[in-house]
């Protein structure tokens, strides 16, 4: 079952839980070295879905400036394979259509990534950046 939830409402145990994971993901597997957490996390909606005590698919979306964007998304490995990308990409638009209605949206993709958001209907809309030390392309949908 997937949650919706601002800073505020979140437990300890899954703000750790978000923590832990995105560390696993980023910083262990993707070998980026950025600040995590930062302040986006206090105004982020944290969209998740638990296998009953680990969280196996994350994002944040939050306002930033004219846009609504989102970000650190990740499945573990675990579920990669299974359609939870897909199925978490879906929840991120709906969260977003219900939350902020009308407003474009527009992402950092990893470069390795942009199928996956082709996919779900966004478009390239830049030249390749380097953030965090990877290859980036910004996209909206």
């Amino acid at each position: 079952m997937w949650k919706t939830k601002q800073f505020s409402e979140l437990t300890l145990e899954e703000l750790f839980e978000i923590y832990r994971v995105r560390s696993e993901v980023f910083v262990e597997e993707q070998h980026i070295v950025y600040t995590d957490p930062d302040e986006n996390d206090k105004q982020a909606l944290h969209v998740f879905e638990t296998d009953g005590k680990n969280i196996t698919a994350y994002a944040r979306i939050f306002k930033d400036g004219d846009h609504v964007t989102f970000g650190r998304v990740l499945t573990i490995q675990q579920v990669r394979g299974t359609g939870k990308g897909k199925e978490l990409l879906e929840y991120i638009l709906k969260v977003i259509k219900e939350q902020f209605p009308n407003t474009r949206v527009e992402i950092d993709a990893q470069a390795h990534a942009v199928g996956y958001y082709e996919k779900g209907g966004f478009k390239v809309t830049s030249e390749p950046f380097i953030e965090a030390g990877i290859n980036h392309i910004k996209m909206e949908y």
